[in-house]
């Protein structure tokens, strides 16, 4: 099989299970949010913060290095080691941090990190395995594990226990449920040596997985720093503010997130193809600029009615940092893919220097936006997603030579369709109508609005990049056809 068949098929895949995730993921915490309310989301969230800092230390790059490796049995050994001691220091700090989380937030989070402690040891195999899988371009897989793990977990196993009065609890339970099959499904259909070696040898993946490593801890501070900043204002207020950033990352991240890993992959086994390496590029941010843009388009206008509908009447502050974080979800979306480009072709430099800038930038507004309550806050986050976006799609350009009309031709149909989907048709309907009905009947209107300015302008609309993406499905050159006429 082709490179190009692969990773259309590791493309379909991948968006399969993501869509699956999605759903469950929605619905899930649909539920799980409506029963328990904002402060204990917002205790769970002190304990998920911490784990995600302390988890980028543990994997030291080698979830993404390893892909480059060639799976020496003695390099498993060493980094098997490296992580299983990681992991365990982390499991020990994590537990150390239950005394303070208990001094300044109470009994029941003092608790939760204790509990929480032990599942810090699961990461040395999972990222190994899954390492494998994405080497090997098997996101079938991935999915199945990731997904699979979700699905029973949360929607399951957290849904029912939430329902059940177990609160909080039914976080910790879900959490512990979704890692540990995980790792067993990723350990299935990629198992490896357990052998142990020694943690303190150098390896051959670990130059690569320092930088990445560095990257890494870089991005996390980049996606958690508003986090921190909200949290020092009590559970609730990081409860609300974790709802809008949930509902507004959640859909930005899963779109790109899966494709991010396919172009690493791909653009790797690509090498020094600029030519190959620009149409892969530019074929990727096409077809996320055309899903995403709009979408958010729509959520910048309609947040009240889309925290009301998911979440409930109760997480209506939730709504205004919703809608001042689009902008900068579509840049997240469209970032991530530049991202992972820079990074297979060497460019590790470049994305550093520009999630430093972000998180810089980040701090500074922060600081200021604090003041102007969770508005402020998403509104500083949006302006440092789009410069990171700008910055890096500038360096993408010159490893490659992209000039500045392409970038403009891929965005100014999205642009224009989102300019539709955020007229905001339903305030228009009379009071007699249901707002949901009204909604959904303006929801219909724009979308076929901007359905029949793509069949009229197809050339604006549909660029060059797009069109070679679609060329490769069926669907999408029955459709070209069809538009071409």
């Amino acid at each position: 099989m082709s490179l190009a068949a692969k990773t259309l098929t590791a493309v379909t895949s991948n968006y399969i299970g993501t869509l699956v995730r999605v759903v469950a993921q929605f619905g899930a915490q649909l539920v799980i949010m409506r029963q328990l309310g904002p402060e204990p989301v917002g205790m769970f969230g002190y304990v998920t913060l911490a784990f995600g800092v302390l988890a980028l230390f543990v994997d030291q790059g080698f979830g993404w290095s390893l892909i480059q490796s060639d799976w020496d049995e003695e390099e498993i050994k060493i980094v098997l080691s490296r992580l299983l001691l990681g992991s365990s220091l982390a499991a020990v700090l994590v537990y150390c941090l239950s005394w303070p989380a208990e001094y300044y937030l109470g009994g029941l989070a003092g608790s939760l990190f204790r509990w929480a402690a032990p599942s810090c040891v699961l990461i040395a195999v999972w990222g190994i395995a899954q390492a494998r899988l994405r080497k090997d371009l098997q996101f079938g897989k991935i999915q199945i594990a990731n997904t699979g793990a979700y699905i029973f977990a949360t929607p399951v196993v957290g849904v029912t226990l939430a329902l059940l009065g177990f609160g909080v609890w039914s976080l910790l339970a879900a959490w512990y449920v979704q890692s540990i099959l995980m790792v067993a499904i990723s350990y299935y259909y990629a198992p490896h040596s357990l052998k142990l070696g020694n943690p303190f040898k150098s390896t051959r993946a670990g130059a690569l997985g320092r930088q990445v490593a560095g990257i890494n801890i870089v991005n996390w501070s980049v996606d958690n720093v508003s986090g921190l900043t909200v949290g020092a204002l009590g559970p609730s207020a990081l409860g609300t503010f974790n709802a809008a950033l949930m509902l507004s990352r959640t859909p930005a991240v899963q779109l790109a997130q899966t494709l991010q890993s396919v172009l690493f992959s791909a653009a790797s086994a690509l090498g020094q193809d600029a030519i190959r390496q620009r149409r892969l590029y530019l074929g990727a941010l096409s077809v996320i600029a055309l899903i995403a843009t709009p979408a958010y388009g729509y959520g910048m206008t309609h947040s009240d009615f889309i925290i009301r509908m998911v979440f409930g009447a109760k997480w209506i502050d939730a709504s205004g940092a919703f809608a001042a974080m689009t902008v900068g979800m579509v840049a997240v979306a469209m970032n991530a893919l530049s991202g992972a480009m820079l990074t297979a072709n060497g460019g590790q430099g470049a994305v550093l220097r520009s999630q430093v800038l972000c998180l810089v930038l980040m701090t500074v507004a922060l600081l200021v936006a604090n003041h102007f309550g969770l508005v402020g806050v998403g509104l500083a986050i949006s302006l440092a997603y789009v410069i990171r976006l700008v910055y890096q799609m500038r360096a993408m350009a010159e490893r490659i030579d992209i000039h500045a009309g392409a970038f403009v031709e891929v965005m100014r149909g999205p642009l224009l369709a989102a300019c539709v989907m955020a007229i905001p048709l339903g305030a228009l309907a009379p009071r007699s109508i249901p707002e949901a009905a009204a909604e959904g009947l303006a929801l219909l209107g724009q979308t076929g609005a901007v359905l029949c300015l793509v069949a009229l302008f197809p050339r604006w609309f549909l660029s060059d990049p797009l069109r070679d993406v679609m060329q490769r499905f069926g669907p999408g050159v029955r459709l070209l056809r069809l538009v071409d006429r």
